[in-house]
């Protein structure tokens, strides 16, 4: 449940050039394919919570599988670039349920002091899925060409409603008649969004997150079409970006408790900025000269940035709401794949060729990061001076 999504959006983003030739399509409008997807998943997920609420875990996420599968055979049997971005939109829907209704079963099953190591397993699974997915693609579509990557999410997909179907039980039992009332959910929100913090924290995690996908769709341009780079330079760039992002959460995971948690996520944010500054200077004056190592250091410093901000901005944006999670945690995952939506979009309408693009959305997300952290301490020390 918590890995396919995960793996639909990396296994076939090696394959966007390839698409982008088959369907004689530009580039940019091939990179709206993943914007559709994540703004699918970003409305979708505020409702799979309070839908699962209702009528329980288990057809809730039956019905994801179902609206997963539907959007990898619309993919699957494109042929013009319009129903791609169509199908990777209802792919959107489906995909993020896996994630809403696992937090929730496991939030049912078992109890908060069991909790801690059943997300420890699930994460790790978590991890994996992005990692593997490049590798997949890569050789999917040099085999047997780019529609063998939505051949192999149906198959998955499938594969995931017959596991739901057989293996996961009802661990709601306690419905809540009342759970898709209007005036409740808007309280719900609205209470959320007012929380002190929540906004912020979730909107730097967004800008980040909009850091991952702005690569993911543009590397495979660059590495192939720029540099002129094969399959081999794509599985260099995904391993290295995810040792920069476990090692910038690994730093977070070592300092944040000796250090205060804003500085830390401004640390993080300062070497995303310093680095994407890197990355436009080399992409300026060297431009298509460079080689692979010129522009993949830049990228995998400022993956470590990402890591250092997205798990404690995450934690900050939670940490008020106890056990009553569900509807902030809904919340939270939608403004991040809002903001990364808005992130993939530019990305497909500036397309003033891959050597500059990445950089500057890299440049703009990590500026606005700062700004928002700069803007909420200083709020917050002129609070504290007038209350001195």
């Amino acid at each position: 449940m918590m890995a396919i999504g995960p793996f639909g959006d990396t296994e076939y983003a090696p394959a966007l050039p390839a698409i982008a030739h088959g369907l004689q399509a530009d580039y940019g409008m091939v990179q709206l394919t993943m914007t559709s997807y994540l703004f699918g998943s970003a409305v979708s997920r505020l409702f799979y919570g309070p839908l699962s609420d209702r009528f329980g875990r288990r057809p809730v996420m039956l019905g994801g599988a179902t609206i997963l599968i539907l959007g990898a055979v619309i993919c699957l049997l494109s042929f013009n670039i319009w129903p791609l971005i169509a199908g990777r939109l209802v792919q959107g829907v489906g995909a993020c349920a896996g994630g809403v209704i696992a937090d929730a079963a496991v939030r049912d099953a078992f109890a908060a002091d069991r909790r801690q190591a059943i997300y420890a397993r699930i994460t790790a699974v978590f991890a994996l899925a992005p990692a593997a997915g490049p590798i997949a693609g890569i050789y999917l579509t040099e085999w047997l060409g780019w529609h063998a990557n939505f051949g192999l999410l149906v198959l998955l997909s499938g594969m995931l409603w017959l596991l739901v179907w057989r293996y996961l039980p009802e661990t709601n039992p306690k419905r809540d008649p009342a759970a898709l009332e209007g005036a409740r959910l808007r309280h719900h929100v609205w209470q959320a969004l007012t929380t002190p913090g929540f906004l912020l924290y979730a909107s730097l995690g967004g800008f980040c997150v909009g850091v991952v996908y702005t690569a993911l769709i543009g590397a495979p341009d660059l590495v192939m079409n720029v540099l002129g780079r094969g399959n081999l330079a794509i599985m260099i760039v995904s391993l290295a970006i995810l040792t920069a992002f476990v090692s910038g959460a690994s730093l977070g995971a070592l300092f944040s408790k000796k250090l205060p948690r804003d500085l830390f996520i401004g640390a993080g944010l300062a070497v995303l900025l310093a680095a994407s500054v890197w990355l436009l200077l080399a992409a300026l004056l060297i431009g298509k000269q460079g080689t692979l190592a010129t522009y993949l250091v830049p990228i995998a410093v400022c993956f470590v940035g990402v890591g250092m901000v997205v798990p404690i901005a995450t934690a900050r944006a939670m940490a008020p709401f106890g056990e009553n999670t569900g509807i902030a945690s809904s919340l939270l995952g939608s403004i991040q794949m809002a903001v990364a939506a808005l992130g993939t979009l530019a990305m497909g309408l500036l397309h003033a060729g891959a050597v500059v693009d990445i950089p500057i959305v890299f440049l703009v997300l990590a500026g606005m990061a700062c700004l928002a952290l700069l803007g909420h301490v200083s709020r917050r020390a002129l609070h504290l001076g007038q209350a001195t």
